[in-house]
């Protein structure tokens, strides 16, 4: 299926019939600067009435994380859970919310999704590079409505970095290296002038996982270009393209097999990850006046996708010791016993579970933000539509021997009968409006957000049609908020909103086994932000969060069944002594805690359950920095983390059972530390870093069997900027 010439056809008719208001404004121009339009918060951040946060560049190339591990976990009500070495396959959960693959959260890229399929199949198997970043916003309070569909929890944007407009070729390379193969390397070059711009950028991340011989090899090309085609108007494009290669599974360890050796897997060499990822997306940007702004975009997605496995979730034998260890699937036929962990020489010439996905996705969307005056009062409202298609091909073959493992394709031609598939398409649109009025020192925004969904499922196997369903709703999602800004540099605010969390189409079912309904919850939230003292600056909200028709996760499919609720509260801040002391240097203090003192079920089928703690919700969550910043360029910093015991299951298990999948997953700490020197006058910057100082080791997961949390790494590498 061939979407790429409609939709871009879609796009340039979307920006054509705009022009003609070009003629009202054609007297005013704009002086355009670096263009920066793909955020999600609002110029005036005093009156976001909800809890925010912002990791800027600086922050970046401060922290210089190499993944999102790192990003993410300064960010109070944030649990980001390890999945992989660097990160790769994004797992994000907001204040309670299951963070598996970040379904539950709304992920985007300079405004668009990230999601695999955000209605069909909302997941996350990547992440925007580091470097490519100019800024992470998180919006987790009544704002959030404008974004959607998921709107459980929260809303993260990694804002992209900009085209340069200053006349000048701007450009950057990087590159690092660590012990575990760590390679990265990175470079951009940019120019543009009054007229428009373009950019250019690469990034490359090799190395090791967590698994002895679990290689990856990571590329993303990108393409921005910008064009003012009136004084009042700018058509951006974006392009990228990813080729995602690892050696990873789904399929993690055994206890028997962690208690050998938690970083090495019996088949990890054999086991492949391969993703190829296409995105375009086309914005329209025309400021009426200076008052009035249009943004139209239009985008598309086309990403494919393999997982190869060695081994079947749920499938295991005993060794001749009698302890549990991972069934080799196929070997050499189907229905075969599988193969000793021991016994290496003959993985090789086993066969596996291949899971080929398509997923295309193609969308439109038009927005406007407008200031004025309304019976004496001044206001600020957006209101927008888009409108949101996707079509998802799932399928499972099982090899039956290495030439099948090697190619999926065969495979398939030769198995025909045994191909398990899926089509799923969605439908959706969704409108939105928030308007906010200033009173005073007072503000209030009320909003809301409808989301009309068609989905439809068709089912074969074997190449006969199996089943064949349809579902469709239409909710309503009302916010509203307030802020008081009667102390100087202080903002105090209060929100409530209605959101959701659309279901997965391909595994969530109702309690009578039919298409699983959307979450529903209702968020409330109190905060207060300052940086009323000099050299202080903090964020705290209480909030609480009720949600009906819980999905609960039991492995294979996840299931409504009842209702859960979150309470807790969330305390982020940064202390400089320097600017409180007039220091020329700088030592500064920041940390973000979350307290997640309830999060269980409740009101379920099963009664057994009411009154467990959520599956991966901590009650604890900790990240504290330390640093010195020296006027000679120096910084250094050395941080701690610290997560409290998880459940994994909704019966809250405490006994490890044999396949690894059930127990807790105990608290940890783990430290890290970096030190950058700007080299003065010449571009360059030096810097070296290191994850899990201590090498400390701790279990991340029990998604299908026990992973282990990252190996100590230790990297360093330069930057030349000109």
């Amino acid at each position: 299926m061939n979407l790429k010439p409609k939709l871009i056809s879609s796009a340039i008719m979307s920006s054509l019939m705009l022009m003609p208001y070009a003629v009202l404004a054609e007297e005013d121009t704009v002086d355009s600067g670096k263009m920066t339009v793909t955020g999600i918060l609002p110029d005036r951040l005093e009156a976001v009435s909800g809890s925010f946060s912002i990791i800027d560049e600086e922050y970046l190339e401060e922290r210089r994380p190499i993944s999102n591990l790192e990003r993410m976990r300064s960010i109070p009500g944030i649990n980001v859970v390890a999945d992989g070495s660097m990160g790769f396959d994004t797992n994000i959960g907001i204040r309670g919310q299951n963070p598996r693959r970040s379904a539950k959260a709304m992920i985007m890229e300079d405004g668009m999704h990230l999601q695999l399929a955000p209605y069909a199949d909302p997941v996350v198997h990547y992440t925007t590079p580091s470097q490519a970043i100019n800024r992470i916003e998180v919006i987790k309070g009544a704002g959030q409505i404008l974004y959607g569909p998921q709107t459980l929890g929260g809303a993260v944007n990694f804002v992209t970095k900009p085209v340069p407009r200053n006349g000048e070729i701007e450009g950057s390379v990087t590159s690092a290296f660590g012990n575990q193969g760590y390679r990265m390397l990175n470079g951009s070059v940019g120019f543009g002038n009054e007229i428009g711009g373009v950019m250019f950028d690469f990034n490359q991340n090799k190395g090791d996982g967590v698994y002895d011989d679990a290689e990856f090899d990571v590329k993303d090309y990108r393409f921005k270009g910008e064009l003012d085609i009136t004084g009042r108007q700018t058509l951006a494009l974006k392009l990228v393209h990813t080729r995602d290669r690892r050696n990873s599974t789904e399929a993690y360890l055994t206890p028997f097999e962690y208690d050998q050796d938690p970083y090495s897997h019996p088949s990890i060499e054999n086991d492949e990850w391969e993703q190829d990822r296409d995105v375009v997306q086309l914005q329209h940007i025309f400021r009426v006046n200076d008052n009035f702004k249009l943004s139209s975009q239009a985008y598309y997605t086309d990403t494919f996708r393999n997982g190869l496995r060695s081994t079947e979730e749920n499938e295991d034998v005993l060794d001749d010791n009698g302890n549990i260890t991972s069934l080799f699937r196929n070997c050499p036929d189907e229905g075969g016993e599988g193969i000793p962990a021991g016994n290496v020489a003959d993985i090789s010439q086993c066969g596996g579970r291949h899971a080929p996905r398509q997923y295309y996705t193609r969308g439109i969307e038009t927005r406007g933000d407008l200031s004025h005056s309304l019976f004496g009062l001044e206001h600020d409202t957006i209101f927008g539509v888009r409108y949101h298609e996707e079509n998802v091909h799932r399928q499972e073959i099982l090899a039956q021997n290495a030439a099948e493992r090697e190619d999926y394709d065969l495979a398939l031609a030769n198995n025909p009968d045994d191909v398990e598939e899926g089509f799923y398409k969605t439908n959706a649109l969704s409108y939105y409006m928030q308007n906010t009025t200033y009173v005073g020192n007072w503000s209030f925004t009320p909003g809301f957000r409808v989301e009309d969904v068609r989905t439809s499922e068709t089912i074969f196997d074997g190449g006969v049609q199996d089943s064949r369903e349809s579902l469709s709703y239409t909710e309503f999602l009302p916010s509203f908020g307030l802020t008081w800004n009667g102390i100087a540099n202080t903002t105090i605010f209060a929100g409530i909103h209605k959101g959701i969390a659309p279901a997965r189409a391909d595994r969530e079912f109702s309690e009578d086994g039919g298409r699983a309904e959307p979450e529903e919850s209702t968020l409330y939230e109190v905060g207060v932000r300052s940086t009323y003292f000099k050299g202080i600056s903090f964020e705290t909200a209480l909030f609480h969060n009720d949600i009906k028709n819980t999905l609960i996760d039991f492995g294979n499919t996840f299931d409504n069944s009842g209702d859960s609720k979150q309470t807790g509260i969330e305390v982020a801040g940064r202390v400089d002594f320097g600017d409180i002391y007039g220091w020329s240097n700088n030592i500064y203090l920041s940390g973000a805690y979350t307290n997640l003192w309830t999060a269980e079920y409740e009101d379920g089928p099963d009664p057994t359950i009411n009154g467990n703690r959520m599956q991966y919700a901590p009650e604890h969550l900790l990240n504290i920095d330390l640093g010195y910043e020296h006027q000679s360029g120096v910084h250094a910093r050395i941080g701690v983390q610290h997560v409290s015991k998880q459940f994994v299951d909704d019966g809250n298990t405490r006994v490890e059972d044999v396949s690894g999948l059930q127990g807790t997953i105990p608290s940890f700490t783990i430290w890290n530390a970096t030190v950058n020197y700007r080299v003065p006058n010449t571009g360059v910057t030096l810097f070296t870093g290191v994850e899990n100082l201590f090498d400390k080791e701790y279990l991340a997961s029990r998604n299908e069997g026990k992973l282990a949390g990252r190996e100590r790494l230790y990297y360093g590498g330069i930057t030349y900027n000109f």
